[in-house]
């Protein structure tokens, strides 16, 4: 009896892989500011440079140098995932910012990942929104396994997807922090 419980869930593993889907966006609450569209705008500008990275990430395949043929790799220089510009385009008359951003995190059992994503912030005349697309992630280091860089979020228990989205949030919450500041007010 116990064979065909074990056949019946081999058999559902493709159903399961199949059915799955990705982590397309992340998105955060509509966020109330004082402005106009444009005034919003134009603060959301500074507070995503200050607050969004797209620098170089390395990774790879050894970085302890461990596993079954860490010994032969060890040393190795890791992998990298280029860096670039982190506003990608400004429509301050439509209030729409789009950028390229990534953060660290770490995933099940404390291995580090490194989730990337397309940042678009948006704003009307009293509010705005941020949301997360274009979302991948990858694991800095494999240890002796091979390692491909960033790949899709796939939403399936055990891939560390829900880490991946908590991730995107804080990056949210610091530029609505920032945009909703008053500058006046800081005291220097």
């Amino acid at each position: 009896m116990n064979m065909k419980i074990c056949f019946a869930a081999l058999a559902l593993i493709p159903t399961i892989a199949w059915s799955a889907e990705y982590l397309e966006q992340v998105e955060s609450d509509v966020q109330e500011a004082n402005g106009t569209t444009q005034e919003i705008t134009a603060r959301a500008k500074t507070c995503i440079a200050q607050n969004v990275k797209n620098t170089e990430v390395r990774f790879g395949n050894s970085s302890s140098g461990g596993g079954a043929l860490g010994f032969m790799v060890q040393g190795r220089d890791a992998d990298r995932a280029a860096g670039g510009d982190v506003i990608t385009s400004i429509d301050m008359e439509q209030g729409i910012i789009t950028a390229n951003g990534h953060v660290d995190y770490k995933g099940p059992m404390g291995v580090e990942f490194n989730v990337k994503s397309a940042l678009t912030f948006m704003a009307k005349d009293g509010k705005f929104k941020i949301r997360h697309t274009n979302i991948e992630y990858l694991q800095k280091s494999s240890g002796s396994m091979h390692n491909d860089g960033y790949d899709k979020v796939f939403k399936v228990w055990g891939t560390g997807w829900k880490k991946a989205e908590d991730a995107l949030s804080p990056v949210s919450e610091k530029i609505s922090q920032c945009v909703k500041a008053d500058p006046a007010k800081e005291k220097w």
